[in-house]
């Protein structure tokens, strides 16, 4: 009697032994599972970054990665880019500008400044544009993405600078594939003009005064013939960057 009840009990010990080990059996090979899983997940989010000294593995970000400090710096880049240069930089900038903006937008900046003959003011006049950012603004709380970008330009001829012309435009951006000519992986859509008429700073009131005392003394000098031969004059030339008149279609 006493060898069966002991008999049952190594029975029941035994089962209860088995189904303990196919238990931690199946929890192991769960979290083994959830592991390979997670680095499978991690893996086809990895790239490379390669520089001239190696290469560096990093995560690839979500489709939500793009931040408004990206998309500020992409709208400041474009601007500086396409209306910033003199006759050297012309084609160089446009070619580094217009692969941020959708075709339709592009052509139409690039038409008007063949319009206005920017590439042969600037070898006429050895003038040149500087572009100033006042403030980009993004707005990326909804969709699509949108924003207003206000600069200055300072064109100067010879050694002369012209009174600044402001500039500002609204525009959207979307998604697009990053690459080496768009490393932002935005682009700039619907891009138009929009008013805007600051008011000149002193520093710039100062200096376009202290020009004009200077021109006009050159002018009183060369009237009463005391004019040092070949002192420079400012030559009277239009501005190297056309105002916008059209809105986009």
């Amino acid at each position: 009697m006493d060898s069966a009840k002991d008999l049952s009990t190594s029975f029941s010990t035994m089962r209860n032994l088995a189904l303990g080990s196919v238990l931690a059996l199946l929890l192991v090979a769960l979290a083994s599972g959830f592991l390979v899983y997670r680095a499978y997940e991690n893996s086809g989010r990895r790239v490379y970054v390669v520089s001239q000294t190696g290469s560096v593995a990093a995560l690839s970000a979500g489709n939500d990665a793009h931040t408004p400090y990206e998309a500020r710096n992409l709208v400041r880049q474009f601007m500086q880019t396409m209306f910033g240069h003199d006759q050297y930089t012309y084609k160089a900038n446009l070619d580094a500008a217009l692969p941020l903006i959708e075709g339709r937008g592009g052509r139409r900046i690039y038409e008007g400044f063949t319009r206005g003959q920017v590439l042969q003011n600037y070898e006429r006049y050895a003038a040149r544009n500087v572009v100033t950012v006042d403030s980009v603004l993004v707005d990326m709380s909804k969709r699509p993405w949108s924003g207003s970008v206000y600069i200055k330009q300072r064109i100067f001829i010879g050694g002369q600078q012209k009174e600044p012309l402001p500039l500002a435009a609204k525009f959207n951006l979307v998604e697009t594939n990053r690459s080496d000519a768009n490393p932002y992986g935005l682009l700039i859509t619907n891009f138009d003009y929009i008013p805007y008429a600051p008011q000149l700073t002193r520093e710039e009131q100062e200096l376009l005064q202290a020009q004009e005392a200077d021109r006009q003394r050159r002018l009183q000098e060369a009237e009463r013939g005391l004019a040092p031969a070949g002192a420079p004059t400012a030559p009277a030339a239009p501005a190297p960057i056309p105002a916008p008149t059209t809105p986009a279609n």
